[in-house]
């Protein structure tokens, strides 16, 4: 005999066997339902993005036109779905542009209908565009030669430096575009970029950037280029001379030698002596500026060297007649 539990099981098993058949058939039924409903044409309002070709020679755009386009068009469901999930880009022919006066010109966009049309599925007519006239500024494509500007920012390993300023390679390239935007524009920087930790010569590869999208660059990428050395410091105690001062003066400094300081690469530090420099004090800058010092200035030194400086940079004087 069987309990009442059992029984309460197997009423429960057929119930849910009955709630799983019904759910089956409601779902295959929202499906067909669904089916039919897309396979319908439907008239609707759908947005493109915009590519413009076929623009007349030695001309180019110098304002950002219209980027996107409404047609209302007259398709499946199907299609329209697709259109509204996958944005699609047409491009849009300015063979038939027109001049409206000096750089100004329009495009009507019924005269694009038959070009746009065949750019979608043979489900969908174009019924209508929206706007109904595009425009433009057109100018005449101009050339020129500018200067890079780097945005690099250098950081060495302990005891590592440059051995001379990094160069950019090329130093200037040719920018292409609508006169109205060339003639603005009188410099290219480089993306901004770091190298950190340096220890070894560098020839690194770095993106220009764009002042708009409306010009042309003869190259999009420059190199910066960098001879790195081990280096060491040195320093000389060097005495200095006085120039510029009026005859029948006497001067007396203190100190009377001064000390230069220096980095150099750690291959070069044997070429450089006391005799590869000379320090001068100029009076007359004393007496121009009003100053009671002397400032000591390195008047020659090696092409070789980096980071020099003169310690003390204030000479106090007295001075007779």
């Amino acid at each position: 005999m069987q309990t009442k539990t059992s029984v309460s099981k197997m009423d429960s098993f057929k119930n849910n066997k009955k709630l799983h058949v019904f759910l089956l058939f409601l779902l295959m039924s929202f499906l067909f339902w669904t089916l039919i409903k897309l396979s319908k044409n439907y008239i609707s309002k759908v947005e493109f993005d915009l590519v413009y070709i076929d623009i007349p020679k030695n001309k180019l755009l110098q304002n950002t036109p219209n980027s996107t386009i409404e047609l209302t068009i007259n398709t499946i469901g199907f299609k329209l779905i697709k259109y509204g999930f996958n944005k699609k880009t047409l491009n849009y022919s300015l063979t038939e542009i027109k001049r409206k006066k000096g750089s100004e010109y329009f495009s009507v966009t019924k005269v694009n209908i038959n070009n746009l049309q065949a750019q979608l599925s043979a489900e969908t007519d174009v019924l209508k565009i929206n706007p109904d006239t595009l425009y433009f500024d057109l100018g005449v494509k101009k050339s020129k030669k500018v200067k890079i500007i780097s945005e690099v920012n250098l950081e060495f390993k302990p005891g590592f430096n440059l051995i001379k300023n990094y160069r950019i390679e090329p130093k200037y390239i040719t920018i292409s575009g609508p006169t109205k935007v060339i003639d603005s524009i009188n410099e290219i920087y480089t993306e901004p970029i770091e190298l950190i930790d340096i220890s070894d010569s560098f020839d690194k590869k770095i993106n220009l950037k764009y002042p708009n999208d409306l010009i042309s660059f003869s190259t999009d990428q420059i190199s910066i280029i960098g001879e790195v050395e081990k280096i060491t410091e040195g320093s000389f105690t060097l005495p200095f001379k006085v120039i510029n001062l009026p005859k029948n003066y006497i001067i007396s400094t203190y100190p009377k030698e001064v000390k230069v300081v220096y980095q150099v690469a750690l291959k070069d530090y044997n070429k450089i002596s006391e005799n590869s420099f000379v320090v001068h004090v100029d009076y007359k800058q004393t007496e121009k500026n009003n100053l009671d010092y002397l400032i000591p200035k390195i008047i020659e030194k090696p092409e070789i060297l980096f980071d020099v400086k003169v310690v003390p940079y204030k000479i106090e004087f007295l001075i007779k007649k």
